[in-house]
């Protein structure tokens, strides 16, 4: 027991008369107070004064209140993240303490004589200084000593006269071009309004300006087109992206749509039917006229494009059936002129290959149509006045002497707008630049990992060009920068990009600087491209013209060097087949050598034609 208990008990059994602090003897006293020290207490109270003994008795339980369990109430409660922070608006500073070494200074006076003078002359005067020079510059040795201290000064003074030290150079001289950094901003999205999932297949801007843009929506997929697909496509404007414009009505879907460049408000579209519609938004939105089903395409319309005659009503299609029509919005009933498209073999009767994509310029030439087909191979059709249509040039044809064609079908052909004879196509896995005088690719860009779906050239910048990927990805090629590798990649959306349309250069200037990419989950996304995608850099045009034609020029001289091996193969083979061996010869004078060297024997020699030449 402790101290304190101890005592408490001692007063706890003291007599009933008796006072409970009695204090205890001294020596005892003494003896605690050691022990303890400061914990000491008294107690100066009677036992009686202590109250009465508690006594505890074992009772069964006994339930008061009962809250029953309610799960629910947990939801009307939220666990409190507590967090501690100390702030204060005290600045931070720092005290350091250098010692640096000390600079020892003096103070000396100096006192500048002018020195050089003989003895005998006081250079304080002026006028014995002046006789002295004159008596000098009369003497012989001093115009010697002169003209040798002139040869060493000479060429100092006219490095110093031809080299200027403070020049600026290439001051008044503006850099070629400047590598900066180039941004694409996404600034709108339109969303199909139909709840099935539909492809945008085609888009094409006003005429006007960047103010609206049209979207056809179809299923291309074999057999996936659903009888519940809705057939409308929209026509959006640029600031409204939440409900469309305009809606587009169509017994079939429209797989490609354009503007009349001379009437904004007439539109031509392509049905997957093999239809052409055209419609009039003054008085419609409905087809004012559409293509007799005799004399349409039998497989899907691909690509329209209109022509620009003096009425504005002539336009061309293509389909997959392998036909180019010629035809006059006057008169739908029947086309104008047709063009069937073969693969260019040499057997007859030759095969049709459908068509799929299609690029016409007026700067190109009014009567040359750029063709792209199922089979990989672009083609150029020439349509001349009073004559049909043909086929002049097969781009990548094996049988043609071409090479390089595509592994699948020619998704997009575009002109470039500086250089409209150099133009792009997309097929396969990589984009390719051709050149109409020749018969192969004269620019390539290395294999992607997904397959390209399109293309389309910068109307500003020369060099640009953009490429769409099926893995969702928008790449940018800059070949005024560099042509090694791509200059940006952006991921646009999570499925497959499926079209893609830049804003032309439109009367009084602009261009170039919206982009519009449809998508296999029917969006249509609006990207801001920036200044340095816009302008064009200084001479850029010129450059990028110089640049084509040197690779045109070295792709000449690499096909006049295969000729002219090709033509020296042959010559040696030929000359090979005309060498005759005379058989009786040959075996006297193999039956002569083996005789000399002493050889004997039935099989000596060797069989030529079937005839043994032995001894």
């Amino acid at each position: 027991r402790s101290a304190r208990s101890q005592r408490a008990a001692g007063a706890a059994r003291t007599p009933r008369g008796g006072a409970a602090g009695a204090r205890p003897p001294a020596a005892l006293r003494s003896q605690a107070a050691g022990a303890m020290n400061e914990y000491e207490y008294i107690y100066m109270k009677k036992r009686r004064d202590f109250g009465r003994y508690c006594n505890f008795d074992d009772v069964e339980p006994k339930i008061i209140g009962e809250v029953q369990e309610d799960l629910t109430r947990g939801d009307m409660y939220i666990e409190q993240t507590v967090n501690s922070v100390t702030m204060h608006n005290i600045p931070d500073f720092s005290e350091h303490s250098v010692n640096t070494a000390r600079v020892q200074t003096k103070s000396r006076a100096m006192l500048h004589m002018e020195g050089g003078w003989p003895k005998e002359v006081d250079f304080t005067e002026p006028s014995d200084t002046m006789k002295w020079r004159k008596r000098v510059e009369k003497d012989p040795s001093f115009t010697a000593a002169v003209k040798q201290l002139c040869k060493n000064t000479v060429p100092c003074i006219e490095q110093n006269q031809t080299i200027d030290l403070f020049e600026h150079y290439f001051q008044c001289e503006e850099p070629e071009h400047l590598p900066e950094n180039v941004t694409l901003k996404t600034i709108a999205v339109y969303k199909d309004p139909a709840e099935e999932k539909r492809s945008v297949t085609k888009i094409a801007w006003h005429p006007e300006g960047p103010t609206k843009l049209v979207g056809s929506y179809s299923n291309l997929r074999f057999q996936r087109m659903s009888d519940e697909m809705p057939t409308a496509s929209f026509i959006w404007d640029v600031n409204e992206r939440n409900v469309p414009l305009t809606e587009l009505r169509s017994p079939s879907p429209l797989i490609t749509c354009q503007y009349n460049m001379k009437n904004w408000d007439v539109l031509l579209g392509g049905c997957y039917a093999g239809q052409l519609n055209l419609y009039d938004l003054r008085q419609s939105c409905s087809p004012v006229g559409r293509t007799a089903v005799e004399a349409s395409h039998y497989d899907p319309v691909y690509d329209v494009s209109w022509l620009g005659g003096k009425t504005g009503t002539e336009c061309v299609s293509v389909a997959s059936d392998g036909q180019l029509l010629f035809w006059d919005t006057r008169k739908l009933t029947e086309w104008a002129d047709q063009c069937i498209l073969t693969d260019g073999s040499r057997d007859e009767p030759r095969k049709t290959v459908g068509g799929t994509a299609l690029e016409w310029m007026m700067e190109a030439g009014a009567t040359k149509f750029l063709l792209g087909t199922e089979h990989g191979l672009p083609m150029l059709v020439n349509r001349r006045a009073k004559k049909a249509p043909e086929i002049g040039t097969w781009f990548g044809h094996e049988d043609r002497g071409g090479y390089g064609r595509h592994f699948g079908p020619v998704c997009c052909v575009r002109r470039n707008p500086t250089n409209p004879k150099f133009f792009l196509s997309v097929g396969d896995w990589c984009a390719k630049v051709w050149m109409e005088e020749l018969k192969g690719p004269m620019l390539q860009t290395p294999s992607y990992p997904a397959f390209l779906t399109a293309a389309e050239w910068s109307p500003t910048r020369a060099g640009l060009f953009f490429l769409t990927r099926g893995d969702g990805r928008l790449d940018l090629w800059d070949y005024f920068y560099r042509m090694n590798e791509v200059s940006m990649s952006v991921k646009v959306q999570d499925c497959a990009l499926t079209s893609m349309r830049i804003n032309p250069a439109f009367t009084g200037g602009g261009g170039g600087s919206l982009l519009a990419v449809g998508s296999t989950n029917g969006m249509i996304t609006l990207m801001q491209l920036c200044d340095g995608l816009v302008q064009p850099g200084p001479n850029e045009k010129n450059l990028i013209g110089q640049m084509f034609d040197r690779e045109n020029k070295r792709e000449k001289n690499l096909e006049a060097i295969k000729k002219q091996a090709a033509g020296a193969k042959g010559k040696e083979t030929a000359e090979k087949a005309a060498v005759a061996i005379d058989q009786e010869q040959y075996q006297a004078r193999e039956k002569a050598f083996f005789a000399d060297v002493g050889m004997t024997g039935d099989d000596l020699g060797t069989t030529l034609g079937g005839v043994q030449a032995g001894g």
